[in-house]
């Protein structure tokens, strides 16, 4: 996204979406589970209808996602999302399905990986908001509407966008009878797990899609969309698509080779390597030059603490 040209955001994220939850998604799935229609005709119209749900909630919430964003800023925008997503996409299964393994010594590990994944996202939060100075008065102009019903409606918007955006993993873990439906068809249990994803990013494009229809209709820059840097965007959105999707794809792989199990325990997993990455490619793409030390510090006790949660995680289906 940072490397698009002549487009704005709203040209950029429908041509993803587009790709990567439809274009892309499908071919994937074609392509591991060429069977995907029998799995799904062999499974309980009530299953395919959650995840269906599912995934228009998580459309909506990658909506919600970016105007918390921007209501409440950086500094309390992103931990407040990305610690429900973390949170929730890993609790939710746990608390449903494995309700008595939540006091156990698993379960407790589990919960200590958990908490840690959220401390290392607050600081790795508030180090990004310390970064410019300009960072700075943008999150001081935020906090002057923190007794204003402004505050309180992005404040809503922020817990619905982390509670609607950890819907993928809950789908995943709801849709155990659909991956069952897969595997009693012969689909490989590597591949299994991920014929969640074809229905449940499907819906999730409709509603991104809207959304960025909308922007470009009341924004007039429909006819902003073909230029000549149309072919380049192109040629990086349809990269961004194959990566993200293919990361959905590879985690679902994953997830089922640890089982029912596998919900739980790889979700904070993905989303804390994800947040590692992300700041270890903004460090080398030189966004960090210039910072000040107290962020620098900030960010890399937040990546620290981030890389001993994925441990503590990864530990807790040992037990």
């Amino acid at each position: 996204m940072t490397l698009m040209r002549q487009w704005a955001w709203e040209h950029t994220w429908a041509t993803f979406s587009l790709l990567g939850m439809l274009v892309f998604n499908w071919i994937i799935t074609l392509l591991f589970v060429p069977n995907i229609f029998a799995v799904y005709a062999a499974s309980a119209p009530r299953d395919l209808a959650v995840l269906a749900l599912f995934g228009l909630g998580w459309g909506v919430g990658a909506v919600l996602f970016g105007l918390g964003m921007d209501r409440l800023g950086m500094a309390l925008g992103y931990p407040i999302i990305m610690e429900l997503i973390a949170s929730l996409g890993a609790l939710i299964p746990l608390l449903v399905f494995f309700p008595r393994t939540l006091l156990t010594t698993r379960g407790l590990v589990l919960l200590a990986g958990t908490a840690l994944v959220i401390f290392g996202i607050v600081l790795c939060s508030l180090g990004g908001s310390r970064r410019a100075p300009s960072g700075g008065n943008a999150i001081a102009d935020k906090s002057v509407a923190t007794h204003s019903s402004a505050f309180k409606l992005g404040l809503v918007i922020a817990i619905l966008a982390g509670i609607l955006s950890c819907l993928p993993n809950v789908g995943m873990a709801f849709g155990g009878n659909v991956i069952s439906s897969a595997i009693a068809l012969g689909v490989s249990p590597a591949s299994s797990g991920n014929t969640v994803w074809a229905l449940l990013f499907t819906l999730g494009c409709v509603a991104n899609l809207a959304y960025c229809l909308y922007l470009m209709i009341s924004k007039h820059t429909l006819g902003q969309y073909w230029n000549r840097e149309t072919p380049r965007n192109l040629g990086l959105s349809a990269l961004m698509a194959l990566m993200w999707i293919g990361s959905f794809y590879l985690y679902g792989a994953g997830a089922a080779r640890l089982g029912r199990w596998g919900a739980v325990v790889g979700w904070p997993l993905f989303i804390s390597l994800s947040i590692v990455v992300g700041n270890v490619w903004g460090l080398w793409r030189g966004e960090w030059r210039g910072a000040p030390v107290a962020a620098r510090r900030l960010l890399n006790l937040g990546l620290l603490v981030l890389i001993v949660a994925v441990t503590v995680v990864a530990l807790s289906n040992s037990f």
